[in-house]
């Protein structure tokens, strides 16, 4: 028997995650709850995304399909709980730009880092308090060794230049923290459950692809 996964577009992950209160409790293989699942019949034809690498699921007018709603995994809680910090460092680079770029171009991507990162940061937070999960605490960007996470060292040294060779430098620690953003997503689309959490995996991996894209077109261009 077919079965959907109920959920909305990637666009509106951030609204799912404020928006869906979950609950507390151990599936026995990690921190996480399991997934209810109800049975109805489909009216129209539906064609489901599979996961990456995987087949889509088509299912016909008439088919009996198994929806799944709720229930989240370890996964989805790691990738939770180690974006904030992620997001948290991104936002301090994102906030030097500021100050310290020369070039107009520069500080217009750091805007956008700031502008999507921040409010996914209240929606991540948001997702393990539902959850009754503990918040990282603030002031530990950097204390992960996450992926693509710069040190605290090269973060002073960002802080201490500017103009042309901090354009540079912000460039290229970005595009290297972007990264090891999108190695997390990954990671979480291939393990996870919690859909909000999978649509917001899929818009980091997404958008942050996008910004790396632009981000060497601008190094190219210094």
């Amino acid at each position: 028997m077919p079965r959907v996964t109920i959920g909305t577009a990637a666009a509106a992950a951030v609204a799912a995650l404020l928006a869906l209160a979950g609950c507390g409790g151990d599936s026995g293989t990690g921190r996480g709850v399991p997934a209810s699942t109800t049975t109805a019949t489909s009216d129209t034809r539906v064609i489901e995304p599979g996961r990456p690498g995987e087949t889509a699921t088509v299912i016909e007018p008439g088919e009996d399909i198994e929806i799944v709603e709720g229930g989240y995994n370890e996964t989805d809680v790691r990738f939770v709980e180690q974006m904030i910090p992620h997001h948290r460092q991104a936002l301090a680079m994102a906030e030097l730009a500021q100050e310290r770029a020369q070039d107009e171009r520069v500080i217009l991507v750091a805007d956008r880092i700031a502008a999507g990162q921040g409010p996914e940061i209240t929606a991540l937070e948001a997702w393990l308090t539902d959850r009754d999960l503990p918040v990282p605490p603030a002031d530990t960007e950097h204390d992960h060794g996450l992926p693509g996470m710069i040190t605290p060292l090269q973060l002073e040294q960002l802080g201490n230049t500017e103009g042309a060779e901090f354009d540079e430098l912000f460039l290229t620690y970005m595009s290297q923290h972007h990264a090891g953003a999108i190695e997390m997503a990954d990671a979480a689309l291939t393990g996870g459950m919690d859909q909000p959490a999978l649509e917001l995996a899929t818009d980091v991996s997404v958008t942050q692809g996008i910004e790396i894209d632009r981000m060497s077109e601008l190094l190219d261009s210094l």
